[in-house]
């Protein structure tokens, strides 16, 4: 998969002297030129929480208008995260087997697709010698009449990662080949081709050479893995690392920005793919790099995305080959990192459903930027050989936020309207590298676009809606004031009343209590403190400072063995609650004070996690669970403050709280 360009590549770089290949030695100093100006050039941004139509849009085959597709192989998916697209591999590989007079031309008709299902299709290909693809035309033809006979959205990447040196040595053999199956391809309605270099690909070539010409073009596509090491070689020099984006330059948003700056260059606009991804975690001489890896994990899936939003499309490999590989790319088999995977893609400009979009783009904040109801950041800061950072977030001269963890959220509903100052600090080592500064509005009304779009957008698919929730059939009691309440159903409106009449979930505002509003880990730890009156502990999770709002509540929270942290030794108290999780939450209580659990049976139909079954089998038999009317519990649904009021009120009830 990664040795085929190294072990090409690998004698330049020792002392950087020219070697003679078969492409051309005279791109070498400007490739090396290029990538050293790359890499030493800093960067730090701040970024907000947009409205959808302003995420940048191409209006390419299956691009979605905004948000970031992601899968795997359709072999090796990670438990607890769907896949908005599968993806499979096949070659093609010319000989007499195949030519004309071997195979029948068997045409076979277009399925129609409903486009509920993305698949990538890789069909590699290498020649290191001219190929007439006309002796292959029934082959050529037939294979791609069965690919669109699938009924399904494909993207297909023929000859992945031709800018290797050996897989094609001639570029112009590359694009006829290249052509010849666009060419066809493109006259089918469910196909959409995709011209996928490796990112970084060899010194002694350029990516403009094998591209085949805008027309035969729907994506873009290309490899992009990180590793802790140039050829798995810890003492690799510094020249290696630098030109392939290992070691201590390892960064995937660095690897995007090859890709990004290329397409730029030259006035490419496509969408961007990643056919296939990763993070190297084990060496397989035994040497495991997890702590590494999970920075460079939180800078793949939290950065990558914000700061280069062309790339629609992510697909990790999650696999291991391992006669082929310098490192284990199989994440999914690592409880750490695939923990983390799970929370990271629960931001919610990543796309599971496709042909969904998300609800948000990110887009850079700017001054004089209006705020309504809710200020949500993040960031990103990068320093040549620097794979840690904290970022600080003041606002009107007092500290609100402090984190080392990308994208580095930070999110508040409790300013007061009016202008306010943003003071963002960026520090590694201790000492502050950069600050940026921005003078911003807070107001609290319905939310409205605060950009102007480059373009009309496309109206994006309506998302099939979830079935209703299921509440108790009650008389309402009064004192739900909260406005937004109005429509609530009459269990809601009375487990919102008494919830924040004694503290336990307090409103948004005075008048609005936000009941569609995901709750997240730190908003629960502080209810179930109040509505409990856990009290003490102290935390040790390294994202939960001891001046943080939350603090105490999640230190009261874990003490009493409620909510857990993470493998890491973090919280992430800005992770959303799930169905799932907030049953395994009042289960662990009802366990710890022995409440009778024995006779718990699973009253839903669809799947849930392994993990959690009998956590919500016990909540269930507690009564302290909402269903939906298809009699779904729909476990990976994360929990809005209405329903988790109804949740906790029930909860309390039979506790007889």
């Amino acid at each position: 998969m990664n040795k085929r360009f190294i072990a090409a590549a690998a004698a330049v770089f020792m002392c950087f002297s020219s070697v003679a290949f078969a492409k051309s030695d005279a791109y070498m100093n400007d490739n090396i030129d290029r990538m050293r100006a790359l890499l030493y050039e800093e960067d730090f941004r701040v970024f907000v929480e947009n409205a959808p139509e302003y995420s940048v849009y191409y209006g390419a085959k299956f691009e979605p208008r905004s948000g970031v597709i992601i899968g795997t192989p359709e072999n090796c998916k990670f438990e607890g995260i769907e896949n908005g697209i599968d993806t499979c591999y096949d070659w093609f590989v010319p000989s007499e087997d195949i030519t004309n007079d071997k195979v029948p031309r068997v045409e076979k008709a277009e399925a129609h697709s409903d486009h509920s299902q993305l698949i990538g299709w890789n069909w590699n290909f290498k020649s290191q010698v001219p190929v007439d693809m006309s002796r292959y035309e029934n082959y050529i033809k037939n294979y791609i009449d069965n690919l669109a006979a699938m009924g399904k959205d494909i993207l297909l990447v023929f000859g992945k990662e031709m800018n290797i040196d050996d897989n094609f040595l001639d570029e112009q053999v590359f694009i006829d080949c290249y052509r010849y199956v666009a060419e066809y391809a493109k006259t089918k309605e469910n196909i959409a081709m995709v011209w996928a270099p490796n990112d970084t690909g060899g010194l002694d070539t350029r990516l403009i050479d094998f591209w085949p010409g805008d027309e035969y073009v729907d994506w873009v596509g290309c490899s992009l893995y990180s590793m802790p090491h140039f050829t798995g070689d810890e003492n690799a020099d510094d020249g290696a690392n630098m030109c392939f984006i290992m070691g201590d330059y390892a960064n995937p948003v660095m690897r995007a920005k090859v890709i990004h700056e290329f397409m730029e260059e030259y006035g490419i606009q496509k969408p961007v793919f990643i056919t296939e991804g990763g993070i190297g975690y084990e060496h397989p001489g035994g040497e495991d790099y997890t702590g590494w890896a999970l920075q460079q994990l939180r800078k793949y899936y939290g950065e990558l995305v914000r700061v280069y939003p062309e790339f629609k499309c992510i697909v990790s490999f999650n696999n291991y080959v391992a006669d082929g590989d310098y490192y284990r790319y199989d994440m999914g088999n690592n409880p750490v990192l695939l923990e983390n995977m799970q929370y990271l893609t629960q931001d919610p400009i990543y796309i599971t459903d496709y042909p969904n979009n998300a609800s948000v783009s990110y887009t850079e904040m700017f001054d004089g930027i209006d705020f309504y109801n809710k200020v949500k950041l993040s960031a990103y800061g990068y320093l040549p050989k620097n794979q840690w950072m904290t970022v600080r977030y003041i606002i009107d001269g007092e500290t609100v936020h402090e984190t080392e963890y990308p994208p580095y959220n930070y999110e508040t509903y409790g300013l007061a309207e009016g202008n306010h100052h943003l003071r963002v600090e960026f520090y590694t080592d201790g000492y502050m590298v950069r600050s940026l500064e921005y003078d911003f509005g807070f107001k609290i009304s319905e939310p409205e676009p605060t950009a102007v779009p480059a373009a009309e957008p496309t109206p994006a698919p309506t998302p099939e809606p979830l079935p209703p929730r299921v509440y108790n059939d009650e008389e309402y009691a009064g004192g739900c004031d909260f406005e937004d309440m109005a429509d609530a159903p009459n269990e809601m409106k009375n487990a919102a009343a008494e919830l924040s009449k004694i503290g336990v979930i307090n409103g948004r505002s005075e008048n609005t209590f936000a009941p569609n509003d995901k709750v997240t880990r730190a908003e629960l730890a502080a209810m179930l403190s109040r509505a409990l009156e856990l009290s003490g502990g102290q935390s040790s999770f390294a994202d939960v400072p001891a001046d943080a709002w939350y603090y105490g509540s999640v230190s009261a929270a874990a003490s009493a063995g409620m909510i857990d942290g993470f493998e890491d030794g973090t919280f992430k108290p800005d992770g959303l609650v799930t169905n799932e999780q907030l049953a395994a939450v009042m289960a662990k209580y009802l366990v710890a004070v022995g409440a009778n659990t024995s006779d718990a049976a699973m009253p839903y139909g669809d799947t849930i996690s392994e993990w959690a079954q009998d956590y919500v089998r016990i909540a269930a038999a507690f009564g302290s669970t909402l269903s939906y009317e298809d009699n779904t519990f729909r476990g990976q649904e994360a929990v809005t403050r209405g329903d988790c009021a109804v949740i906790l009120h029930r909860f309390l009830w039979r506790l007889g709280g």
